[in-house]
């Protein structure tokens, strides 16, 4: 399948809500939101575009198929706090019937080539204890575990594990 990866525009709202309105609901998705807690309207979706945009140290990176269709994303969600801004915290998705193609290593890729030119220092990130296929994608470019979070997330009527990563840059 071919892709491209690139930053995410305004105009893209749109496309960026259904994308996540079809992720969200996903059976056993391994993210915590549950289906109907996404609930932003393309005018907030637009304004969160913007921030990421106007932030130094912040990015949100889509991979988009040939045909327009947003098959995946990535964003950096850096601090305004002066002693926190070299560090950024990371969240990754890939829609579910093009997992497997390249799209997540794409994005991480894209993600560290703008971290490095961005002067970030550190990325963390979050992922189920579960998701072995998303932990190995992180260690293959370097993350390591920083710690468990037990029983950090409730959802489909069980409490799971997480585990903290991170990478320095």
């Amino acid at each position: 399948m071919e892709f491209a990866v690139r930053e995410a525009q305004a105009d893209d709202a749109p496309a960026m809500i259904r994308y996540a309105q079809v992720l969200f609901a996903e059976p056993g998705l391994d993210l915590p939101t549950s289906p109907g807690e996404f609930t932003l309207t393309v005018e907030q979706e637009e304004a969160v575009v913007a921030e990421y945009a106007a932030a130094g140290n912040c990015v949100f990176l889509l991979a988009m198929a040939r045909e327009g269709e947003i098959v995946g994303m990535l964003n950096c969600r850096g601090s305004s706090r002066r002693a926190l801004r070299h560090s950024c915290v990371m969240g990754i998705s890939v829609a579910r019937e093009h997992r497997g193609a390249g799209i997540g290593t794409a994005l991480m890729q894209s993600m560290l080539n703008w971290a490095s030119a961005s002067g970030i220092k550190r990325i963390e990130l979050n992922v189920y204890a579960r998701n072995q296929r998303a932990i190995r994608l992180y260690r293959s470019f370097g993350f390591q575990a920083e710690g468990r979070r037990r029983a950090a997330v409730f959802q489909d009527g069980e409490h799971l594990d997480d585990i903290v990563m991170s990478l320095l840059l």
